[in-house]
C-alpha cells in the first residue's frame, strides 16, 4: 500500500511536538528558580512532571484508539499538548505546573500510539520510519531548546509567556494530521496466534519487561541530562543564551544518530552492536562532563555533542526494540503502552533524584557520575531486550 507524502508529513509534525514543552524549560530554569524561589528539586520537577504523566497515561492510548480510532485519539492528544503549552503562559506556579502536566498527558498518549501506527502502516520499513519520526521528535526538541531564550529576548516576553508560544506548532500539527489520508490497515499477525477482542498489556512477558526497562533506563539518562546539563554549565559561567545553544547542540547531534542507526540496523541486521555502541558513547561523554567539564576550551560543546550522538541512537533503537517485541502490529500499542508506563515512571525519578544529589553535595560532579554509572546498566538492559528481537520476521534485516 502506498503511503502518502502528506501522511508522512503529518507523522513528522506530530512527532516534532512531543518534546518542545519539556526542552523549552531548562534554559529558563535558573530564571524561574529565582523568580519563584524554587529549590533544585522543585525546578527538576518541571522536567519530571511531564515525564511522570507520560508514564501514567501511556496505557490510555491503546484503549482509546481501540474505541475511537488512532486518527481521532492522536488529534486529541496533540490538542492537549497545545492546551497545556498555552496554559503555561498564564502567570503563576499553578498554571506553570498545571499546563506542563496537561501537555504531559497529551505527549503520553501520542507518544505511545505513534510507534504502533507506524508499524501498522509501514510494516516493512519499521526501522527507517521510526528513525524518521524520532529525528523529527528530536528536531522539535532542538528548536525549542535553542530558540526559547532568543525568542524571549527578541519579543520582550516573560519566561512563562515564551513557554506558551509552543502551543502554536501543536495547532499546526493537528490541522495537518486531520487533513492527511488515514486508510484502515489490515493487520496480519507476524508470528503466533492473536485472539480477537481486547489486547492486554503483556505483564507476564519477560521480553516485554526487558524492553520496558531499556526504554526507562535510556529515558532516565536523557531526562536527567536534559534537566541538569544546562544548569551545570550555567553554574560554571555560561549565560542562559549559551546554555540554550548547548541544549540545541545536544538535540541536533541526536537527530543524526536517531535517523541513522535504525536505518543501519535495518540494512545490516543485528540491533545489539548498535545499542552497545550508542549507550557506551553516552556513558563515556557523561563521565567526561563529570570529571573533565572544561578539559579543553571547547569541552562543553564536544562532550555535549557526544552525549547527543549517543542519546539519539538510544531512543530510536529503544523504540524499534519495543515495537518489534510485539507478536503483531495489532499488539504493538499494548507493548509500547506498557513500555512507556514502566519506562517513563523510571525516567521521572531522574531529574528529581539528581536534584536531591545536587542539593546534598552542592555541585554537579556526583550527579553526572551517577548518570555515567547508570549508563552501564542501560547497556546491559538494551542488549538483553534486543536479544529477543533477533528472530522477528520484521526486524531490521531487510534491505533498505
Amino acid at each position: 500500500m502506498r503511503t502518502s507524502l502528506l501522511w508522512y508529513t503529518a507523522v513528522v509534525l506530530v512527532a516534532a511536538n512531543l518534546r518542545p514543552v519539556i526542552t523549552s524549560v531548562p534554559p529558563m530554569v535558573d530564571g524561574l528558580t529565582t523568580e519563584f524561589g524554587l529549590s533544585a528539586v522543585a525546578a527538576g520537577a518541571l522536567t519530571t512532571v511531564p515525564v511522570l504523566c507520560m508514564g501514567l497515561f501511556a496505557p490510555v492510548a491503546p484503549a482509546a484508539a481501540r474505541r475511537l480510532g488512532d486518527t481521532a485519539v492522536l488529534a486529541a492528544a496533540v490538542a492537549l499538548i497545545a492546551a497545556g503549552a498555552g496554559l503555561r503562559a498564564v502567570p503563576g506556579l499553578v498554571a506553570l505546573y498545571g499546563g506542563t502536566a496537561l501537555a504531559g498527558v497529551g505527549i503520553a498518549v501520542a507518544g505511545a500510539l505513534l510507534p504502533a501506527v507506524v508499524r501498522a502502516r509501514t510494516p516493512d520499513r519499521v526501522g527507517p520510519v521510526t528513525g524518521l519520526y524520532t529525528a523529527a521528535l528530536i528536531g522539535g526538541a532542538l528548536v525549542a531548546a535553542g530558540s526559547t531564550e532568543p525568542l524571549r529576548s527578541e519579543l520582550g516576553l516573560s519566561r512563562q509567556a515564551v513557554l506558551g508560544l509552543w502551543a502554536v506548532p501543536a495547532v499546526v500539527a493537528i490541522a495537518v494530521w486531520l487533513a492527511a489520508p488515514h486508510r484502515p490497515v489490515r493487520v496480519t499477525p507476524a508470528r503466533g496466534p492473536v485472539s480477537p477482542g481486547r489486547v492486554r498489556m503483556p505483564w507476564r512477558n519477560r521480553a516485554a519487561w526487558l524492553g520496558a526497562a531499556f526504554m526507562g533506563a535510556q529515558s532516565l539518562l536523557f531526562y536527567g541530562t536534559l534537566a541538569w546539563l544546562a544548569p551545570a554549565y550555567i553554574d560554571r559561567g555560561m549565560t542562559e543564551h549559551e546554555a540554550g545553544l548547548l541544549l540545541a547542540l545536544f538535540s541536533g547531534t541526536q537527530v543524526v544518530s536517531a535517523f541513522g542507526l535504525p536505518a543501519l540496523a535495518h540494512r545490516y541486521g543485528g540491533l545489539r552492536p548498535w545499542i552497545s555502541g550508542s549507550v557506551a558513547l553516552t556513558t563515556l561523554a557523561l563521565l567526561l562532563v563529570a570529571l573533565a567539564p572544561d578539559a579543553v576550551p571547547a569541552a562543553p560543546w564536544l562532550w555535549t555533542g557526544l552525549i547527543g550522538l549517543g542519546m539519539g541512537g538510544n531512543l530510536s533503537l529503544a523504540l524499534v526494540v519495543v515495537t518489534q517485541l510485539a507478536p503483531s502490529p495489532r499488539e504493538a500499542s499494548a507493548y509500547t503502552g506498557m513500555a512507556f508506563l514502566v519506562g517513563y515512571l523510571m525516567a521521572a525519578v531522574g531529574p528529581v533524584a539528581l536534584g536531591v544529589l545536587t542539593d546534598a553535595v552542592g555541585g554537579y560532579r556526583v550527579p553526572f557520575l551517577a548518570l555515567a554509572l547508570f549508563g552501564v546498566a542501560t547497556t546491559v538492559l538494551g542488549v538483553a531486550a534486543a536479544a529477543h528481537v533477533s528472530g522477528h520476521p520484521t526486524t531490521a534485516a531487510a534491505p533498505a
